[in-house]
Order: C-alpha cells, then sequence, then structure tokens
C-alpha cells in the first residue's frame, strides 16, 4: 500500500493496528510530520517512510494494491494535477483500487452557501501558514477519469463537505 501525504501519522497508526501485518510506503515531505507518524505507530509497523516531495518520486510501475490520498489533491491546481496523476496511478496494480478522501461543495440552498464559504476560508488560511498551491477545489474526479480510472464506489452524506470515494482501472459500476 502506498499512502501520499500522511501528515502526522492519526491515518497510518488506525490503517496498522487494524490490519496488523501490513505493508505501506509512505511519502511524506515533512520531516516534523514524519517524526509525529512514527511516534503513533506500534513497533511491529511495517512502514517505509519515504521524505520526499510527492511530485517529483519516480513511482514504480504497478507496485501497489492500494494507494491513498487524504485531503491531499485538494492542495494543487489541476495542472499540477493533471502532470502527476499519470505517474502515480501506473503505480496502481492492475486489481489495485486508490481510495481518496476530500473536501466538497455542497449543493444548492444554505448548506452550498456555507460549504463555499467555509473552504474560502480554509484556502486562505492554509495558503497563508503553508504556501498552498491552489486556492479553490481541483476537479481531480475529470483527472482521474481521463487516466482510465473509473470511480467504483462512493460514501458520503449528503450534509457533510468530506467524502470518500475508491477509483479503479476501467469502466466500474457505481456504488453509494
Amino acid at each position: 500500500m502506498l499512502i501520499i501525504g500522511e501528515g502526522d501519522g492519526r491515518f497510518l497508526s488506525k490503517l496498522v493496528n487494524r490490519f496488523p501485518g501490513i505493508k505501506v510506503d509512505c511519502i511524506e515531505g515533512s520531516s516534523r510530520m514524519i517524526a509525529q507518524a512514527r511516534r503513533r505507530l506500534p513497533d511491529e509497523a511495517d512502514v517505509n517512510f519515504l521524505h520526499v516531495n510527492a511530485l517529483d518520486w519516480k513511482y514504480p510501475v504497478k507496485k501497489y494494491d492500494a494507494i491513498i490520498t487524504c485531503f491531499f489533491l485538494d492542495c494543487f491546481k489541476e495542472r499540477t494535477l493533471r502532470e502527476w496523476m499519470p505517474k502515480i496511478a501506473s503505480s496502481l496494480g492492475d486489481n489495485g483500487e486508490w481510495l481518496v478522501t476530500e473536501f466538497r461543495e455542497l449543493n444548492g440552498g444554505v448548506r452550498g452557501l456555507v460549504s463555499y464559504v467555509l473552504i474560502k476560508i480554509m484556502y486562505c488560511f492554509f495558503r497563508r501558514i503553508t504556501n498552498l498551491e491552489a486556492s479553490s477545489l481541483p476537479d481531480w474526479p475529470a483527472i482521474f477519469r481521463a487516466n482510465g480510472l473509473s470511480q467504483s464506489e462512493v460514501f458520503e452524506n449528503e450534509s457533510s463537505m468530506i467524502n470518500f470515494t475508491i477509483w479503479r482501472w476501467g469502466k466500474c459500476s457505481q456504488n453509494s
């Protein structure tokens, strides 16, 4: 499994505790975040941390059964994602799955307006604090489809600004 942009290790620690024996490569650009993530892990965890910029790493071909990105794709402009996503997609095995958790704007009414405002505030804050590239949500699903991946499952609550999707090679039936 490959996790890109793990951060402080909260997701990773839950993953390795839930699935003992899982082997994970974890790409993270911050040595501080890697140190925090290591502290959260049990001693027996089989995690290989790669302290690299995810956009520059030389991705292996068809190596991973699963790739996970949590709140990572929304950090980049579409132009960057169009250049980068084919590289990472080539690392996904023929029967692999790419699991994505990202923010989304809600449609219509007060909830739509509130989600729009909250997302704008988040982007303003994170651009100032982290020099974030993006200033709005990119259309990463369109880029997935352009690279031959199809959404196979969607898990979302209509009132939540967060959704979780699973993508696979080829055409898939969409479940929610």
